[in-house]
């Protein structure tokens, strides 16, 4: 009878019905009492339904009865930090360990625990040995950073004897150790393992040559943060004083402070699109600040109904918290104003009849970026026949899509009645982005597409200094590209994200447009070269219009909507990044029957 209770639980666990699953291992364990694993899979469930202290007494009475079994002590630290139990768990961990020695996150768990016992030097050594398992393993470069950072007497003294040799062997680990860390922006942390391999090996040259670099680099970085601090304290009603400062401090993930100051930048101007500045977002999220701010933006947004923008950033901070249909709710509260407002402005000052339903895209503009895609997006929104989203760039079927259809329908306007506007929307990151086509084909299969491609070239250098307008880009050129190249080199199908970088990548044409023309005929994806369209926009936007079947629609000015400001790059780079793209080039022109002459 006992199986039947116990396999009863593993049905019921596996189907998420977790309240019977606990009522069906209790009826194990009482027809039989010295069964460990009933004991062990109760302590499952009650982890999922996030019952710390139930969980714990059933992992302790099934390592008593088994105390062969790893995962039980594992489970049972589990349970035991999130009880805040931390020299408990710690020695949970380590009795896993003893039995499995091979699973990383046996030793960042203990990791954890160590840290919170402000136990530095065994923190530290349970952290690298996680990284000798798995370097890939989630937030673990930034936890030994942290502890890395906690330590302020002599590293010899620190490190446990033995517990850390370098050896001509294991020397190039410890050096790429240090490398991630300094690449991951945590200067502080890698400038204190550097200084850490010196104790152990002061003779070695290469560890005083990139220790040496990492201080100049902390030498750079403490003088952006004066000047950012100096600007706060001469403009303290300056948002982007703010918005600046919390971008420098994150950089080096000070994130308590990065987020005081990006709430303060938002509390300063809230009439601002922050719904667009996705690295305020991120910091926010790790804080666990979201209440807050969509609790600022509530209130707001009650004081100045008519707003925009703060309707906006509500949505943002509802949308991360996952409460999309609230998100979607401030949505369409400004697109029928928006709509409202445009409409009227085009349609001869009479009021109109809007309906419930949306309008869905009948055209997007799917990339490139820094191809001009803001510019033409703004010249086709004047024209009369086409209304606008809420956003420009949705970034849906890219890095949005599991926020639901209803979620990216949201933005678009609703249909006036009697009307035929058209709509669209303009996401550059689609372009080259690996399952946008398919996502949008699914969707929309008979939606035209148009595509702006640049001199690769002019491209990445603009794309750069791009982000580091903003702030999101903190590295050389140089470095940006060479860091590239070789995540390139060891991963040739590197998939294209939203982090800063990919400039190289991202200028590889023939590899997207290859994507899109498997899934849409030719005839409904319009290819311009940028170059001609920052020459003769006029002429551009009517060939867009001729594509569209909308009439023509002529303009009084065509100005460059999102210019771009910054210093030339070495030549000998230039002719780099050109002979790097050529064959790219030469196979884009082949594929496509056209010339594009990019030197």
């Amino acid at each position: 009878m006992d199986n039947e209770y116990h396999n009863l639980g593993n049905v019921l666990q596996e189907s998420g019905k977790f309240d019977e699953a606990v009522i069906a291992y209790q009826n194990a364990i009482v027809q039989n009492p010295n069964f460990s694993w009933s004991y062990h899979s109760l302590g499952d469930v009650l982890l999922k339904l996030e019952q710390w202290e139930e969980a714990a007494v059933a992992y302790r009475k099934a390592v008593e009865l088994n105390p062969n079994f790893s995962w039980s002590y594992h489970n049972l630290g589990d349970a035991l930090l999130k009880l805040k139990q931390w020299e408990e768990a710690a020695a949970a961990y380590r009795c896993e360990i003893a039995l499995k020695s091979d699973f990383a996150w046996s030793f960042c768990n203990l990791g954890d625990a160590l840290t919170k016992l402000e136990q530095w030097n065994e923190a530290i050594n349970a952290y690298l040995k996680a990284i000798l398992i798995d370097r890939d393993l989630p937030g673990i470069y930034e936890k030994l950073g942290y502890v890395l950072r906690q330590i302020e007497s002599e590293f010899k003294q620190v490190i446990l004897p033995g517990n850390l040799q370098i050896t001509p062997e294991n020397r190039e680990f410890y050096l790429d150790l240090g490398r991630s860390l300094a690449r991951d922006d945590r200067l502080e942390s890698a400038i204190k393992f550097y200084e850490l391999l010196l104790t152990l090996e002061p003779s070695c040259e290469i560890y005083s040559v990139e220790l040496e670099a990492l201080l100049k680099q902390k030498k750079k970085f403490d003088r952006t943060l004066a000047l950012c601090l100096d600007a706060v304290a001469q403009q303290p009603d300056d948002c982007w004083s703010y918005y600046n400062l919390g971008v420098v401090l994150s950089s080096q993930n000070k994130w308590e402070e990065a987020t005081v100051a990006f709430f303060k930048a938002m509390e300063i101007n809230p009439d601002l699109s922050w719904w667009f500045y996705y690295n305020l977002w991120e910091v926010l999220v790790k804080q666990d600040k979201l209440d807050e701010v969509a609790s600022f933006y509530r209130s707001v947004a009650e004081a100045q109904p008519a707003a925009f923008w703060p309707y906006l950033n509500l949505g943002e901070a509802l949308t991360r918290q996952g409460k999309i249909e609230e998100a979607i709710c401030c949505y369409q509260t400004v697109s029928y104003q928006q709509t409202l407002g445009i409409i009227v402005s085009k349609n001869t000052g009479k009021m109109p009849v809007l309906q419930n339903t949306v309008k869905i895209p009948n055209f997007i503009i799917i990339g490139s970026q820094r191809c001009g895609t803001t510019s033409l997006y703004t010249y086709l929104a004047q024209h009369p026949q086409i209304l606008t989203p809420i956003k420009k760039e949705m970034d849906f079927f890219s890095w949005h899509f599991h926020r639901g259809i209803d979620w990216y329908l949201a933005h678009f306007p609703p249909i006036p009645q009697g009307e035929n506007f058209f709509t669209f929307e303009a996401s550059p990151s689609y372009f080259d982005y690996r399952e946008a086509p398919e996502r949008l084909y699914s969707a929309f299969p008979q939606v035209k597409l148009i595509v702006l491609l640049r001199n690769p070239v002019d491209r990445a250098i603009s794309h750069f200094y791009r982000l580091s307008s903003l702030n999101w880009e903190h590295r050389s050129f140089d470095r940006a590209i060479s860091d590239e190249v070789e995540r390139l080199n060891q991963n040739p199908e590197y998939i294209i994200g939203g982090e800063p970088g990919n400039y190289l990548a991202r200028g590889r044409y023939v590899e997207f447009i290859e994507n899109w023309l498997a899934l849409f005929p030719r005839k409904q994806l319009l290819i311009l070269k940028s170059e001609d369209f920052y020459a003769g926009a006029a002429e551009t936007v009517q060939q867009v219009l001729e594509f569209l079947d909308l009439p023509d629609y002529q303009l009084s000015e065509y100005q460059n909507a999102n210019p771009g400001y910054y210093q030339q790059v070495n030549q000998s780079v230039r002719h780099w990044l050109s002979d790097y793209f050529k064959p790219y080039n030469l196979e884009l022109e082949e594929y496509l029957g056209r010339k594009f002459d990019w030197e």
